[in-house]
């Protein structure tokens, strides 16, 4: 008796913490210089597309914390997506000491030295890329893209992908590519099922602001 009242109490815990109402955004991602029958690889396959929905207030940012370690002299990973204001701790899992910065914008920090088996942590507020070093070992470059809603999601050109859980209503729809134009779309989400929306990713101009700078 007392395990089967546990499965509903979690069951109902588990509707409760999701919109009554709420939609999908997927689609398919693709490069608009890139025939989909083509074998060879274009500029810019395998790098990161980062796609999120403005237009609703989106209150705290996560209360889970991300993750960069330093590993064999790089960072791990070296390309990560957080919410504005969510914490991401930075420890240091190499046998040698790093100091892990930033000098992007209105983004900078600086974590000074630490060994092995410490870390220090960040936050960022600031949307956009932010360009992450070691001042010890200039090899070592990360980037994290900080976006303003809990609303986004990860790929690379070619896959396919979903936003889940989004609340129905207006949004902007936005991508980034470091080779591509910023795509911008109004879009509505339905109060429930999937909003199909493809991503056609244009070719920015040689003279386009550096990623380092690019802003959500």
């Amino acid at each position: 008796m007392i395990r089967r009242f546990m499965i509903a109490a979690s069951i109902l815990y588990a509707f409760s913490v999701l919109p009554a109402n709420a939609g999908t955004v997927t689609g398919k991602i693709r490069l608009a210089h890139v025939s989909s029958t083509g074998t060879n690889q274009a500029a810019g396959e395998k790098e990161n597309v980062v796609i999120w929905l403005e237009g609703q207030d989106e209150g705290k940012p996560p209360e889970t914390a991300l993750k960069i370690s330093q590993r064999n002299l790089q960072f791990s990973p070296d390309f990560l997506v957080a919410v504005k204001g969510q914490k991401i701790d930075m420890p240091n899992d190499d046998d040698v000491a790093h100091n892990v910065f930033s000098f992007t914008g209105m983004s900078q920090f600086n974590l000074g030295i630490y060994a092995k088996g410490e870390f220090r942590s960040v936050t960022l507020e600031k949307p956009g890329i932010v360009d992450v070093f070691c001042s010890i070992h200039r090899q070592m470059h990360a980037r994290i893209f900080v976006v303003p809603t809990r609303y986004f999601v990860s790929s690379i050109p070619g896959q396919s992908f979903a936003i889940n859980n989004v609340p129905p209503g207006k949004y902007v729809l936005k991508a980034w590519h470091e080779r591509s134009r910023m795509l911008e779309r109004m879009v509505v989400v339905p109060k429930s099922g999937d909003l199909v929306e493809d991503v056609v990713l244009e070719s920015a101009p040689t003279t386009a602001t550096s990623a380092s700078t690019a802003k959500p």
